[in-house]
Order: C-alpha cells, then structure tokens, then sequence
C-alpha cells in the first residue's frame, strides 16, 4: 500500500471512529428526549447532504452522505417563532412534544444524557478491552550476573553463589516461571538478602542474593539472560526471523550482551539459519535492525464482572485525568498548547496511525487499539460537553439548574441570544482547533 493510500485509510478510520463517538452522544440525547415526552424531529445520521431519509410516526431518520456523527433536532422551532413574534417573557402554550413546554428538570436530565451516554460508551469498551483474549510478550527466567559485564552496565555488583546461566526458579519462596515475574519481586524485595531456588546443570541449588545499597534501595546485580534469537525484523534483508546468533567478531556468543559488547564497531555476525551457517556484515551501530525472540503466553482475564468494574473505574480516571488536563492548559505557552491540544483532523490521524499500526502485529492488537482510543475520545467529548459553554450541553445545564433554582424561565429573547453567543463561540473553538492543526501540518 502506498503511503498516501495508507495515509488515507488512517483518516477514513479516525474520522469514522470519531463519528461513531459522536453518534452516540447525539442517540443520548434521543432516547432522553423520547422517554420524557419531547418529540425529536429529526435524527440525522452523517453530515452534509441527504442521501435518503425513513420517516417514523414522529421522528424523520435522515443519512447524510459524509459518515461522521450526527445531531437531533427536537421539537419546538414553532413555539421560539411563535414566542419571538408576539413577544412574550415566556412559554406558556405550545406544540404537542416541544421542548420548550418541557419543565427545567426534563431539560436537563436530556442535556446531561449525552455526556453520560459517551461515559457509558467508555465503560463498554474498556469492559470489552478488558475482556478480549491478549498475549503478554515473556521470557524464560534465565539469568546474568551484571559483573560478568561490567562495561555495559556501568556496575561491578558482583553475587558469590549466583553464575550468568542460571535459572530462577523461586523468589523469597514465591514460584518464578518467567523473568518478568522474577524482576517485579526482585524490584518490590527490599533486604540485604534475597534467598533464591535455582537451576544450574539440571541441579537446584539454593542461593542467596546478596544486596547493594544504592540510593535508598537493595539492588542485586542480576539481569536478564535474552537467547540471541531474532523474533522481528525491522527494515533490513540482512537478517531473518529465527535467525540464532553464534558468533560476532570470531567471539562466541552465548546471550544478547555477548552482541553488545560490540556494539559500536563493524561486525562480522555469524548466524544459524535453517541448520546452516551464514555470515552477515553490519556497519558500526548502536540500533540493531531487529527486536529478540520471547515466548507468548495468554494473560489471565478478569471475567465479566470484574472487568465491568475495572472498565468503570478506567473510565472514571480518565475523566478525571482529562480535567486535570484542561487545568493545566492554563500555564501552557503558545508552542506547549500546539503540541498537547489537536484538531479533529490531527486527532482522527492519530486514532487511524495507531490503529494500523496495532493491525501490523495482529488484529487483536489492531481492535484494542481502536477501541481504547474511542473510549478516549468518548471521554473527551463527554468533559468538553460538560463545559460551561453557550450550546455545549454544560452551558445549558448551567441555565436549567438556574432556572429550577430560581424558579423563573429564560425569556424567548433571552434564549436566542444565548444561542447565539454559544454559537459565536462554537465558531471561535472549532476555528482555533483547525488553526492549530494547519499549524501542525503546514507551520
């Protein structure tokens, strides 16, 4: 695929992920709306122009031709003209279904109803992340004593009772299959000693680690032992998949460190590929063009319940986060607000870019990632809609909880006005947020 076809489909993507996001705001508002007796006029499904419309018994269903979110216009447009005409301080009497014969209250349980529509989108999807089968990269709990190469690890811990090549098999007695297990209790252990199981030459053999202290903590001096075994290769023929690194610069090479200790010069790497010997040239480097080979091993889910408490509370911190975001906006510079806010457009490249670059590794990488990010946006619509802004659905929760406090309705002309202030300045925000991405993009 060309760069400008793969460009291309990232931002189909983004946009349509964004306008399912959007989508569902606006059907927020539509359920609401329906339940407390305010007829909708139309749902419109896209922007631009109609494709086709279905007609319900209330409501006109119209598709529009650009894929992205929708609105819901609810009944009332004859009551304002009908108000503003004959200048009355309120409304009294209107159509059957209108929105503006509705009390406070209803109104705004049906503005709310979009922002917690988009926060009831991120539950589910963090639910249906949480629950879909994922691999976590892992290897073998094999291990080198960092003194065995002290040039590479700026540090000369040495451990009396414990060789490179060993393998743990328990921790402080806790049972250690793979490393990643190994170094979050090696990492969590804080003692001058450290009792351990492990293997060497098919004998167990107990040992203890034997701790530095160093800044505050014990550290002991022990990394992971990686087989020199190509798992990817990046942007290069020289290597392959599977590939077994034997020797490099006529030394042998018995882990990944053996390979680094070269790192830097000229290489001459002899290889085992396919059970026959091979030898590749690589000019001085300190980035290898390739990751190491580990094992994949399914990670344990939370089940259902557990994963729609854990999509809950994922979600309520990402509200909370996003606020703390939009308070810290105010101490931004002009280049700090460029780089941390985007426009719908940089925001849909984003969404796309990450979500094919999920879908290069496997399409369960590739789904996660276009699920998480929606739900990151779903929130973001959700606290931008909470936001005390003329039109936003904030600005008119401000004035319903006014009006059921003061117990006094907002005057038809007062109501216009309001609108368009909020307008002006949906105008002002939605130009700022362009501005910034033609910035980006073209600056």
């Amino acid at each position: 695929m060309s760069q400008i076809a793969l460009r291309l489909l990232q931002f189909i993507i983004g946009f349509i992920g964004i306008g399912i996001v959007v989508l569902i705001h606006e059907a927020g508002h539509f359920i609401a709306a329906r339940l407390l007796g305010v007829r909708v006029e139309t749902f419109g499904v896209g922007m631009g122009p109609r494709l086709f419309s279905i007609h319900g018994r209330e409501t006109e269903y119209r598709f529009s031709l650009i894929p992205f979110g929708g609105y819901c216009r609810m009944n009332g447009s004859i009551d304002l003209v009908k108000a503003l005409r004959d200048d009355v301080k309120s409304f009294d009497k209107g159509e059957y279904g209108s929105y503006f014969t509705t009390t406070p209250l209803v109104r705004l349980l049906i503005f709310i109803s979009g922002p917690l529509m988009n926060f009831i989108l991120s539950v589910l999807l963090f639910l249906i992340i949480a629950l879909i089968p994922t691999w976590q990269a892992v290897d073998k709990a094999k291990i080198v004593v960092i003194s065995d190469y002290p040039s590479l690890f700026g540090s000369s811990i040495t451990q009396d009772g414990i060789e490179s090549g060993d393998t743990i098999l328990s921790i402080d007695g806790q049972d250690v299959e793979w490393w990643q297990e190994a170094e979050r209790i090696i990492s969590e252990a804080d003692m001058p000693e450290l009792p351990m199981t492990v293997l060497r030459d098919g004998i167990q053999l107990d040992v203890t680690a034997h701790g530095v202290l160093m800044d505050g903590t014990y550290r002991y001096g022990i990394a992971l032992w990686q087989e020199p075994v190509i798992g990817r290769v990046e942007g290069t023929g020289l290597f392959k998949t599977g590939d077994r690194i034997v020797s490099v610069n006529g030394k042998a090479v018995e882990n990944t460190y053996d390979l680094y200790m070269e790192s830097g010069k000229d290489m001459e790497i002899g290889i085992l590929r396919n059970d026959a010997m091979t030898d590749v040239f690589l000019p001085a480097t300190t980035s290898f063009p390739f990751a190491w080979q580990s094992e994949l091993v399914p990670l344990e889910n939370l089940g259902f319940f557990s994963s729609i408490a854990s999509g809950f509370s994922k979600a309520v911190e990402t509200v909370v986060d996003t606020f703390s975001s939009l308070g810290s906006f105010i101490h931004l510079d002009s280049e700090q607000v460029r780089n941390e806010i985007t426009g719908p457009t940089r925001a849909a490249q984003t969404i796309g870019n990450i979500t094919t670059l999920g879908f290069k590794s496997d399409a369960t990488s590739g789904i996660r990632a276009f699920l998480y990010l929606l739900s990151m946006v779903s929130i973001s619509l959700c606290v931008a809609n909470l936001l005390p802004i003329p039109t936003f659905d904030g600005g008119q929760m401000v004035i319903n909880i006014w009006q059921m406090i003061t117990r006094k309705e907002l005057s038809p002309r007062s109501y216009v006005v309001f609108q368009i202030a909020g307008i002006v300045c949906t105008v002002i925000i939605l130009v700022g947020l362009y501005s910034l991405d033609f910035i980006h993009y073209f600056g």
